[in-house]
């Protein structure tokens, strides 16, 4: 099981590895809490989770957190979902997506034990969700989680 240091340091390195995958979508993309055409589907901060639910003994939590992607349409998310899923497949992260149709859910983990899954809801619209590896219950939260990640400058 790989872990972290601290809190902190497994959510600055989780926002690495979203900032990586937007680097696969054109420059307009971003990440968001809130999106423009879902204005009543508003997603949380994050949140964090025992890392074995059924072993009261490992107090282990693991950070969890879901952004919409923004910048595609419904029309043309099938495109920016296969563009995701390629990224990831050519970084050599072991990638499974679930079926070939709407709606369609893609999942990888990385070599340093962070998990990212790409969902496209029945009607196209795209969310990308990331774990953390394991850490310490009580280890500093570090700066709270952006409610937008734009994709970087080349």
């Amino acid at each position: 099981m790989p872990s972290a240091t601290t809190q902190a340091a497994a959510r600055a390195h989780l926002l690495r590895h979203f900032t990586q995958t937007l680097r696969a979508l054109p420059a307009e993309f971003a990440l968001t809490l809130h999106h423009p055409d879902l204005p009543a589907a508003n997603l949380h901060r994050g949140v964090n989770l025992p890392w074995e639910q059924n072993n009261p003994d490992n107090l282990l939590e693991f950070f969890d957190i879901r952004y919409w992607v923004v910048g595609t349409t419904p029309d043309t998310s099938d495109e920016y979902f296969d563009l995701v899923t390629k990224a990831w497949t050519e970084q050599s992260w072991p990638t499974r997506t679930d079926r070939p149709a709407r709606p369609r859910t893609t999942y990888t983990r990385t070599p340093d034990g962070y998990g990212l899954t790409l969902t496209q809801s029945i009607n196209g619209y795209l969310s990308l969700a990331g774990s953390t590896p394991a850490f310490a219950p009580d280890s500093p939260e570090g700066e709270p989680v952006p409610t937008r990640i734009d994709r970087p400058a080349e």
